[in-house]
């Protein structure tokens, strides 16, 4: 069997970004902590074994097909990215593209997300899908006049709170935000609206009005929430928070000590989000704790995590979001 790995993020600095997730780069707040990503330039980085090192790519490269699993090999690059994200001001109002409208641009996925609250000042909120429908002339007459940040939800927010942004939905991180972030591995944004700001080089950033008309969303969103019930398990709880093409997210809470499934069909992500304890694998060991995050090669096996810890379980799921 494969040995589980800890990963060590790439940081990236970002004009928006905060203070909790590591010291300034280049002169910018670390707005992104990309915890388990193979996107070239923000790679990830194995941390232990006998791949300390290398880059995740290099590192899903040596376990081969086998190891990211069996759902997660046939696509045309490794489907998922996790990331930390630290909003100390708000993010641009954007969105990004669907799978078809990715392909058509030369890239293997769209951008499907979803978000777990992990820390929100009192006030905070998120810009979430327009208020009301609108025509594309509204839309854009909206965009040139200034008016578009009005048309949009304001949707305060807790820690905990679980949102699942289907690609389309026009959004942003509000400021005063930490969450964690399971997507499918693009890095593409269609900005719409910026609030006036100037990047690092005291220019306004670009904005992506052409992109964000092919692929916005113009009625009120739904199905933002959850998709699944918390259900009791032995020895803590677990939900199904989002299921999308590249990614199935569950949250685990252990207050004693909780059995995790590992199948040959996907690798799993394990993301601590609080607490501590020690993840046993095959006669494996290790200490795990909050803000880490570990990688699990696919096998036939069951991992247990030993201790009081909120976690999540990332995994890709079948064709038909059905979660191994």
């Amino acid at each position: 069997m494969s040995e589980f790995v800890r990963l060590e993020a790439a940081l990236v600095g970002k004009i928006w970004g905060g203070t909790r997730l590591g010291n300034p780069i280049d002169g910018l707040n670390v707005g992104e902590s990309w915890v388990l990503s193979a996107i070239p330039g923000n790679q990830s980085t194995v941390a232990t074994g006998e791949h300390a090192g290398e880059e995740f790519q290099t590192y899903l490269d040596a376990i081969g097909a086998a190891g990211q699993g069996a759902n997660a090999s046939v696509m045309d690059a490794f489907p998922t990215l996790i990331k930390f994200i630290d909003a100390a001001q708000p993010l641009s109002i954007q969105v990004h593209p669907d799978d078809a409208y990715a392909n058509s641009k030369g890239m293997p996925f769209g951008k499907t997300e979803m978000w777990v609250i992990l820390a929100a000042d009192e006030g905070s909120f998120l810009y979430l899908g327009l208020k009301e429908k609108m025509t594309p002339e509204q839309f854009a007459a909206a965009i040139d006049d200034g008016t578009i940040e009005e048309r949009f939800n304001r949707v305060p927010v807790r820690p905990g709170d679980v949102f699942f942004i289907k690609a389309g939905l026009l959004h942003a991180i509000g400021g005063g935000i930490l969450l964690a972030e399971v997507q499918q591995s693009s890095d593409t944004t269609y900005r719409v609206y910026d609030f006036g700001r100037l990047g690092a080089d005291g220019k306004p950033r670009d904005l992506h009005i052409a992109d964000a008309k092919a692929c916005a969303s113009l009625e009120p969103p739904t199905g933002i929430g959850p998709c699944g019930e918390v259900e009791p398990i032995d020895g803590g709880t677990r939900q199904t928070l989002g299921i999308g093409r590249c990614f199935a997210t569950e949250r685990y809470v252990s207050t004693s000590a909780v059995e995790v499934p590992v199948s040959t069909r996907s690798f799993v992500g394990l993301v601590m989000l609080s607490g501590e304890g020690e993840l046993e694998l095959a006669g494996q060991r290790a200490h795990v704790e909050a803000g880490q995050t570990w990688f699990v090669p696919a096998q036939d096996a069951t991992a247990r995590i030993t201790g009081a810890a909120t976690f999540l379980r990332v995994t890709v799921p079948e064709a038909d979001g059905t979660i191994d």
